[in-house]
């Protein structure tokens, strides 16, 4: 039925068609919402509206994509709907804009804009002298950083969308042709038969076909927070956005998309990346100060300059405030909080995540949470799980003792007796929900537990029978499924045959035969005694230490009616997983991942301890363990890495004396702390855990202050995914409740992606660390720099637009530049960030300040000696103001004393002029030279030139005195005034050339420090992997394109004029001399022990003896080499600097993306 989009809570209207089935879209919609029983007992429970929606619990629908009958998908999709919600449009372009304009910093520059805008174009000297020109500049200005903040939040808007996206997938096992599939959860329809286990998230709403205790939590949508168990009598209706918590069950789709109860009552899709993650909040904290600090600075500069202008003018003069005067005061105040406020680091972390959570997914890590990124870089604890994550989850039947005899391989049919045969084929088949099928090219896909799917196999392959045979012949008999309990470690499942019940037990072999009272041997059943407990644990013991998982099958029988049987005895699994009768015992192989060693050496090298947290037998964790590299042997008279078992550990924590040091620890006492760490530290291993035991485990590592990332996979292990500081779900084996407590989804379930994982936390971190420096290096010189031309005297080294072009420069440019460069293997090779790291270390701060004084030297000697003029570069120099009165006087005076003054007419003005400009350059009035002299001496012959100008040009013999009206008065007092004002101009062109060239060497020593910023651990070698970053080289390119096109054509603007060659090729050499002044700064602080000791640098700690010696071995190896190559890693080792360098193993377990 065709129906139109609705928002998220709309009923549907849907229009009236044609339809093969036998119950109406409207009528099950509304049976649905009201809960109908009448309507569901009415047409025969779940089995008769299968029959009626073409389907069949059975068979389910037609799997063929491209069937059109009434079984097909596509018929009921067309009908019913499709299981999908409309997404939240993004935000408009113009809205970002309009949030981008809300920005503090962007207002103030547009207010400035406004006033030197209507000032620069009403006053009408200003205007003739176009100052309207500036204002335009910063619209311009505030036009550019607008699109480009708007451009940066859309693209970043439309990345989290395309990312979280995939948060919604879910793979549900669906029956479809009668077998079992998996489809993404978009692609159910009502009639679908749905499979639900424990652990999964319901996506549709449906209705019970079975039950097996199926349990479910409702408290997302009803704040019900007592699980609700569901049947076929009672309570068959399952709502989506609900989870299993206990049992499993078959149901069938009823509501999808908008129709369910989920996407009637609120919206899945919410805006990504709204949530400050913890380094942004810290670079927030640290902008602000920062921000505050370059306020202070604007407002010094603001009133240094204004009273300079005041002294200057001798006043307030209100015609002056927009000449070089308080308006261009205020605007420059405001320019230096631009360009001291970072908004780029935010920015630099936004980029930095959302660039890292791309790559990570094709490193199969996929991020749920944001935080997660950077929090994993700083990661010192991993508690991983064993199977599948650190062993392939491939697991194969390949020893066993069945019916009293050992077997080295797995039996064959003919090996066994034919009624042990039997049982053993009725609990593999039974007591199971995996499923397997083997595709067309040969290749098994398999679907469920790995452990049921290796019984599975080992029952087609060996014991020369179909699983699936088993399943449908018993299907009805199957009364009761006990799912596996984690606190039992057991499963089972009770079956009615002709006279009695039988129940089906498998699980781990020391916790079941603990419940065996019988054995079955050579066919016989006989009592289980201590002896031959004891031979079958030893038996046990035998195969778990080369590795294997033991796994002991057994049954037991009840009658069909017991009148001293309490009618609830079936429902609890304790009352039935007792006086079992024990089969047999299969040796399950699942071998360690080929990569999985070298990753764990990875981990060590990096300063991580790896924990292994299974519920697998101790001696089977031990032989794992020793097979990854979690224990290893430390040697003689040194604490070994040990393997405890779960109920041991819960006993320590229960111990009184360690509640009691543990608590001193939470107080503070840093001896408590050394103590619980010396018993904490060597456990590597906790077998036969439960998952309260993990959550125990990561509360403890995190009071002992680890950063702790949590491997899991089921739906217990929410707990301690919740309290880590990373939880990591298994994508594979993992549960839907698993992957909702989690932040990162492993997708190939390896642990090698964990470490990728760390690779890129910790890129994040050196990422906006390199920008951090690059950063605060502008804000050192821009801030310094402005400061001391504003109160020391001489020009602003930078004007507005420079300044705003800077900003441009460092906040989106840099960022977008330093916080995508692709992660280095070598970032295993040092200490995580821990809890405590600062954003800025000595390192960084060291290179800030070289790199600052060395920018700084070139600015001051721009602005204060060039324009000197010295030897050779006499272009530069900028004439004083009393060279401009005695050179240019003459030219100037003609033009004012030739308009109207008093007593000046064409015959005596020459001789006016040169009176006048004797007074205003030899006389004192203002400037004095003994190059000439003075034109007044003769009026004062018997005294001294009066200091006052009206007394000195009208007294003595010239007249009576003081006589402002007189006319020598006024001559002399309209040139001076055109000679200051001409003046202004004048010393604004000359200085245009050398600023030119301050503000060319400024931008070029930029862009070189922001080479220079790549490598922020005194790597010798800046330009590594340079020619491989296309983003790097783009911005590069663009800022130095774009720093031509203001030298060469924008010059109005920017008050800049172009430079020759040789200019450009100075201030690039200028530039390019960062290079070696920091390769200087890293070679005198790697090398220099005073230097070394006060960088305090050093490598993570090892205490696996045999890597030691490795790293030794490489250590002394690169020593020797050391002076004969440029090596491009500084780490110390044993007081000296080495490089570290990646064996193959360690590079694929670092991040292959990263190297290609």
């Amino acid at each position: 039925m065709s129906r139109a989009p609705v928002a998220l809570g709309d009923e549907e209207a849907p229009v009236k068609e044609s339809t093969p089935y036998h119950v109406g879209f409207e009528e099950l919609t509304q049976a649905n919402e009201a809960k109908d029983m009448e309507f569901y007992n009415r047409v025969g429970r779940g089995e008769g509206l299968a029959k009626l929606l073409g389907s069949s619990p059975d068979h389910g629908l037609n799997p063929d994509p491209n069937a059109s009958g009434p079984d097909s998908v596509t018929e009921h999709r067309r009908i019913f709907g499709a299981n999908k919600y409309p997404e939240v449009p993004p935000k408009n372009f113009f809205v970002l804009v309009w949030e981008v304009v809300q920005d503090p910093i962007l207002i103030l520059l547009i207010a400035a804009a406004a006033v030197s805008t209507i000032l620069g174009s009403a006053i009408p000297e200003e205007r003739e002298k176009r100052h309207w020109i500036e204002g335009i500049a910063i619209w311009v200005a505030v036009i550019i950083v607008t699109l480009v903040g708007a451009g940066n939040d859309y693209s970043k808007d439309l990345q989290f969308r395309k990312l979280n996206a995939q948060k919604d997938k879910i793979q549900i096992k669906v029956i479809r042709g009668g077998e079992q599939v998996l489809v993404e959860n978009t692609d159910l329809v009502v009639g679908d038969v749905v499979f639900l286990d424990t652990g999964d998230k319901v996506v549709a709403d449906a209705l019970v076909l079975d039950s097996q205790g199926l349990t479910m939590d409702e408290a997302s949508l009803t704040g019900e927070s007592d699980p609700m168990k569901k049947n076929l009598q009672e309570d068959p209706w399952v709502m989506s956005g609900t989870q299993v918590t206990e049992g499993s069950g078959h149901v069938l789709v009823i509501a999808v998309g908008l129709n369910s109860t989920w996407g009637k009552t609120m919206a899945l899709v919410s805006e990504a990346g709204d949530d400050e993650t913890p380094l942004q909040e810290k670079l927030g904290v640290l902008a602000g100060a920062i921000g505050k600090i370059g306020f202070g600075v604007a407002v010094c500069c603001f009133i240094a300059q204004l009273i300079k202008w005041c002294v200057v003018n001798k006043g307030f003069p209100i015609k002056k405030i927009n000449d070089n005067g308080p308006i261009q005061f205020f605007l420059y105040a405001i320019t230096i909080i631009v360009v001291a406020v970072p908004e780029g680091l935010p920015l630099a972390v936004t980029i930095s995540l959302a660039y890292s959570m791309k790559k990570m997914m094709t490193d199969n890590n996929f991020v749920r949470v944001l935080a997660a990124c950077e929090t994993m870089g700083g990661a010192t604890a991993i508690c991983s799980d064993k199977t599948g994550t650190l062993t392939e989850n491939r697991m194969t039947v390949v020893k066993g003792w069945f019916g009293g005899r050992k077997y080295d391989t797995a039996p064959r049919e003919n090996d066994l007796d034919p009624v042990l045969l039997e049982e053993l084929k009725m609990n593999c088949a039974l007591n199971s929900k995996a499923t397997f099928k083997i595709e067309k090219d040969g290749r098994m896909e398999f679907v469920g537990n790995r452990t049921e799917c290796a019984l599975l196999l080992f029952m087609n392959r060996e014991l020369g029978s179909d699983y699936n045979a088993y399943r449908k012949s018993f299907e009805k008999s199957v009364e009761k499924v006990y799912g596996f309990s984690s606190a039992k470690k057991m499963a089972s499942v009770l079956v009615r045959l002709s006279g009695n019940y039988r129940l089906y037990n498998k699980g781990a072999a020391e916790w079941v035969l603990k419940r065996c009272t019988r054995c079955m041997v050579q066919g016989v059943i006989v009592e289980m005694t201590p002896a031959l407990q004891d031979q079958l644990l030893e038996e046990v013991t035998i195969m778990a230490k080369s590795g294997l998982r033991c796994i002991c099958l057994t049954y037991a029988d009840f009658a069909l009616a017991d009148p001293n049987r309490p009618a609830e005895f079936f429902e609890n699994a304790d009352n039935v997983d007792d006086n079992l009768t024990c089969i047999g015992i299969v040796g399950i192989k699942d071998p360690v991942r080929p990569e999985v060693p070298g990753a764990v050496r990875t981990c060590k090298r990096a300063g991580i301890t790896v924990r292994m947290v299974t519920g697998d037998n101790i001696h089977t964790a031990r032989h794992i363990a020793r097979e990854c590299g979690i224990l290893y042997d430390m040697g003689p008279n040194k604490p070994e890495p040990v393997a405890m078992e779960g109920p041991v550990f819960r006993e320590m924590l229960k111990e009184e004396s360690f509640v009691a040091l543990r608590a001193r620890m939470n107080d503070g006492d840093k001896d408590a702390l050394k103590e619980i760490r010396a018993q904490i530290d060597h456990v590597r291993v906790l077998a036969r855990s439960s998952p309260e035991d993990k959550l125990q485990l990561v509360r403890l590592l995190k009071e002992l202050g680890e950063v702790v990332a949590v491997t899991g996979d089921g739906t217990n292990d929410a707990p301690a995914l919740k309290e880590s500081d990373v939880g990591l779900a298994m994508g594979i084996a993992g549960t839907e409740v698993a992957k909702e407590a989690a932040d990162i989804v492993i997708m190939d379930d390896n642990f090698s992606s964990i470490v990728k994982s760390v690779l890129w936390g910790r890129s994040v971190f050196a990422n906006i660390r390199k920008f951090l420096q690059f950063q605060l290096t502008v804000n050192l010189v821009a801030l310094v720099t402005a400061f001391v031309g504003a109160v020391a005297g001489g020009h602003e080294p930078l004007n507005i637009l420079q300044l705003l072009w800077v900003n441009l420069i460092m906040d989106t440019m840099g960022a977008l530049a330093l916080a995508t460069e692709d992660p280095h293997p070598r970032l295993l090779l040092q200490r995580p960030n821990g809890r405590t790291e600062h954003l800025i270390n000595w390192k960084m701060a060291k290179h800030i300040f070289v790199q600052g004084c060395y920018q700084m030297l070139w600015m001051f000697l721009c602005l204060y000696l060039l324009p000197t003029g010295p030897k050779g570069l006499e272009s530069y120099l900028v004439h004083s103001e009393q060279s401009f009165y005695e050179t240019d006087c003459a030219k100037h005076a003609e033009t004012v004393l030739a308009t109207k003054m008093v007593n000046v007419n064409s015959t005596n003005l020459p001789d006016v002029v040169k009176f006048a400009c004797n007074v205003v350059s030899y006389c004192g009035f203002p400037y004095k030279s003994p190059a000439q002299s003075c034109v007044l001496n003769s009026n004062w012959e018997n005294a001294a030139v009066p200091t006052d100008l009206s007394t000195a040009v009208c007294g003595g013999t010239y007249g009576s005195g003081n006589n402002k009206n007189c006319d020598r008065f006024q001559w002399v007092q309209a040139v001076d005034n055109k000679l200051e004002k001409e003046y202004k101009d004048y010393n604004e062109d000359e200085y245009k050339r050398p600023l030119s060239l301050l503000f060319n060497i400024f931008i070029c020593t930029q862009v070189a420090n922001e080479i220079n910023a790549r490598r922020i651990n005194d790597e010798y070698n800046i330009f590594e992997g340079f020619f491989n970053n296309w983003i790097f080289l783009a911005i590069i390119a663009i800022t130095m394109g774009l720093q031509a096109i203001i030298i060469n054509f924008l010059g109005l603007f920017f008050k800049v004029e172009p430079l020759d060659w040789r200019e450009w090729l100075a201030s690039i050499a200028i530039g390019m001399g960062a290079w070696p002044i920091s390769l200087l700064t890293r070679f005198i602080t790697r090398n220099i022990p005073s230097c070394v000791q006060f960088e305090a640098m050093l490598p993570p700690e090892v205490d696996d003896p045999a890597l030691q010696r490795e790293l030794e071995a490489e250590a002394a190896s690169h020593k020797h080499n050391h002076h004969n190559r440029n090596n491009a890693n500084g780490h110390i080792f044993n007081g000296h600097y080495a490089d570290a360098t990646f064996k193959s193993g360690d590079i694929e377990a670092a991040n292959r993306s990263a190297l290609s």
